[in-house]
């Protein structure tokens, strides 16, 4: 990452992770301090940063953690953090303007990409469920599996998309992929 593109992303950013800093934190000046954390660390971090993809993900993701790390470590939070988890991991992918949300599409690709590159057997059986809604024993019969040899292809699949929407930064837990299936169109693969 070099000056000119540190500079474009800060331009672009500053003030959409900031309101979106804000709703975690409720305080201008704590959301503040943390958007100059987080464009510090990239600053720091310039070299690691691979600008080949989109840096958005990874500025909100960091941005979600280190409001977090405040609300965990303040002494004004009043709300059990565990109660509110759920609603803070659903204002990270629901809060964006329309300019900076994450687009639902890219997460797509990113799946769709994980997806394709699952060991064959495991891709069938993981499509079979998810996109052709076939109970476990129905794809064992079809396949001529066992019901357990389903569960540990759809374990690995799950295991294997969830780590990869989470290093590529698109997550921040593992619940999200859950609910991801239900907007996913029909694969853009075949299972035969």
């Amino acid at each position: 990452m070099d000056k000119a593109y540190f500079e474009r992303i800060y331009v672009d950013y500053y003030k959409v992770l900031r309101f979106f800093a804000m709703r975690i934190v409720k305080d201008m000046s704590y959301a503040e301090d943390i958007v100059q954390e987080v464009f510090t660390d990239c600053w720091e971090n310039r070299e690691r940063i691979d600008t080949s993809v989109s840096i958005k993900p990874y500025l909100y993701t960091l941005t979600y953690r280190r409001s977090l790390d405040l609300l965990k470590s303040s002494q004004h939070a009043k709300k059990n953090m565990s109660e509110d988890l759920s609603y803070l991991d659903n204002l990270l992918f629901t809060s964006f303007t329309v300019d900076e949300q994450l687009s639902t599409n890219e997460i797509k690709d990113e799946i769709t990409r994980c997806v394709n590159a699952l060991p064959d057997k495991c891709k069938k059986v993981f499509i079979m469920s998810r996109y052709h809604d076939l109970k476990n024993r129905e794809i064992a019969e079809k396949l001529n599996i066992t019901v357990k040899a389903v569960e540990k292809h759809i374990s690995k699949a799950l295991k294997d998309i969830r780590t990869h929407l989470l290093q590529a930064g698109y997550m921040s837990i593992g619940t999200l992929i859950l609910s991801l299936f239900s907007i996913l169109p029909p694969p853009p693969f075949s299972i035969i």
